[in-house]
Order: structure tokens, then C-alpha cells, then sequence
């Protein structure tokens, strides 16, 4: 009886703390401003702004969508291209949920506005384990995807020209298709994993979590791990780079024929490499050395290999 006891409580400690990041990460939503008050074990205010111009539930959006705002307390978020011809919404839980409970969605001009349930007070929102679906056309590239998430994972595939990806506890998968300005994803708890085929700007950063990252053709690349590894493999080199990690190793793969310079520091671990470079210190020089690329480490390994053919 108190080990049943004692799992109850830490279900509902676990509820507890996804509600204050979440009111913490929803604050900070720049279209709308939040207020979310636990009451007890099983009530919750949930306000947010514009709520009575939401609909609540499943549905297919016929305006046109340039740009896709998501705000998700607790469960999984999937957005993934179709060959269909208009966005859809489609919720999943094993609970039955009335209108209050399902997702809520609003069109404002071309923005798509995603919230996890009704702006109302004193809802039961505990342990719904509910997961999120949005289906974008193939066709579509939007402008701007931005998602908080608070526990859950969300796995992201679709064109967009911005991507502002945030989660508390859980991990972020997105694969990215076309040609971006820039790509932003940070993770307190969970990993990140990216496919990227083109973009400007990528900055990752997890506090306690891993980091997987594979693409094509990228400029500007930022990347910060606090406890965690890093794996980057570069198709295309960056023109400029900075790669850190606090606690964990850096594995970092590059083309055979890279023009790189390579600065590494460490303060506890090994630097190792298979490619052929010139050393000069902390320095590293492949072919012309024309792209810059930092790599610092506080305690773990730093390896550098060639992309396999």
C-alpha cells in the first residue's frame, strides 16, 4: 500500500513540475501571454489570450498557412508532409476527453496557433497522455514553425524558412527539407537529432541530453552541450563553427578533401584524429584551411574522422 502510495506521488510530482515549466516556457510564447495555476492534485487554470476564437478538437484547415505556432503542455507532437492539399489536426488519447481537454486551434491571418487545450479554469488535465498530429502539403513552405513543448517528445519533418524549436523534458527530432534562414532547438532534458539538406543559421543547445546532427550545407553552425555527446557529421563544411561540450566527447566527421581549421580545446580528455591535418598547437590545418571550426570540451574525448564513401 505506501509503495502504491509513493508512485501516486511521484506521478503527480512529475504533473506538478511539467505545469510550472510549462507556465515558465508558455510565458515566453511572444503571440500570447499565459496564466497557468495549479489548484490542487487534479485542477488547473489554463488562460491564455484570444481563447473564445479557438475550436477545439480535430480538424482540417482550408485557409491558407504560411506560419505554424505551437504551445503543448504534456505528450507527443508529430508534424509530418503530405500529399494531401490542407492542414490537418488529429489528437490521440486514451482518456476520453471533452472539448475543454482536446487540442484548441486558431487561424489569425496565415498563422496556424496550436494550444493543448481550452483557455478555461479549473480543468482536469492530469495523465491525459495525449499526442499531437499536423499533416502539411508537400507543397507548402512556411515561413516561420515555432513549438514548446513542456514533457513530451516531438518529431518535426516538414520546409519551413525559420524553425524555433523549445522542449522542457523530452527530445526533438526534426528533418529538415529545402533551403532555411535559420534553424533554433533547445533542450533542458532530452536529446536533439537533425537532418538538415540546407540552412543559414543552426544553433542546438542541450542542458542534459545528447546531440546527433547530419546535413548538407549549413554557414553558420552553434552547438552546446552541458551533459551530453555530440556527434556531427558535415557533408559541407560550415564556413564557421563553435562546438562545446561540458561532460561528455565530441565525435566530429568531415569530407576527405576539407579546407578546415580546427581549433581544439580541452581541459580533461584526448584529441584523436584520422584525418590529415598540419598541427600547430591547438591548431589544426586541412588543404586551405579556409573554414573555421571550435571545438571545446571541459572533460571528455575529441575525435575527428573522415566521412566514409
Amino acid at each position: 500500500m505506501e509503495l502504491r502510495e509513493e508512485k501516486k506521488m511521484k506521478r503527480l510530482n512529475r504533473f506538478f513540475a511539467s505545469i510550472v515549466v510549462a507556465a515558465m516556457m508558455l510565458g515566453f510564447c511572444g503571440c500570447s501571454n499565459y496564466d497557468i495555476e495549479v489548484l490542487d492534485i487534479t485542477k488547473t487554470n489554463y488562460i491564455y489570450d484570444n481563447g473564445d476564437k479557438y475550436e477545439a478538437g480535430d480538424r482540417d484547415i482550408t485557409e491558407k498557412i504560411e506560419s505554424i505556432n505551437i504551445a503543448y503542455m504534456s505528450g507527443e507532437v508529430v508534424m509530418t508532409e503530405t500529399d494531401a492539399d490542407v492542414v490537418s489536426i488529429k489528437e490521440t488519447s486514451p482518456k476520453e476527453l471533452d472539448d475543454k481537454r482536446k487540442v484548441h486551434t486558431w487561424v489569425d491571418g496565415s498563422t496556424l496557433y496550436v494550444r493543448y487545450c481550452a483557455s478555461a479554469r479549473g480543468l482536469e488535465l492530469n495523465n491525459l497522455d495525449k499526442k499531437l498530429t499536423i499533416d502539411i502539403p508537400k507543397n507548402i513552405e512556411l515561413s516561420d514553425v515555432k513549438l514548446e513543448i513542456s514533457s513530451g517528445d516531438a518529431d518535426i519533418s516538414c520546409s519551413a524558412k525559420n524553425y524555433d524549436l523549445n522542449a522542457s523534458s523530452g527530445g526533438i527530432n526534426l528533418t529538415q527539407r529545402g533551403d532555411s534562414d535559420s534553424i533554433n532547438m533547445e533542450v533542458t532534458s532530452g536529446g536533439i537529432s537533425v537532418n538538415y539538406e540546407s540552412a543559414d543559421k543552426i544553433n542546438v543547445s542541450a542542458s542534459s541530453g545528447s546531440i546527433y546532427l547530419k546535413g548538407n550545407s549549413v554557414n553558420d553552425f552553434k552547438s552546446e552541450v552541458t551533459s551530453g555527446n555530440g556527434d556531427y557529421t558535415f557533408n559541407q563544411l560550415p564556413k564557421s563553427a563553435s562546438l562545446s561540450a561540458s561532460s561528455g566527447n565530441i565525435n566530429i566527421y568531415i569530407p576527405k578533401d576539407a579546407d578546415l581549421t580546427l581549433t581544439a580545446k580541452k581541459s580533461s580528455g584526448d584529441m584523436s584524429t584520422e584525418h590529415a591535418f598540419t598541427k600547430d598547437g591547438d591548431t589544426y590545418v586541412s588543404g586551405s584551411g579556409t573554414n573555421k571550426m571550435n571545438v571545446s570540451v571541459t572533460s571528455g574525448d575529441i575525435m575527428i574522422k573522415d566521412i566514409a564513401e
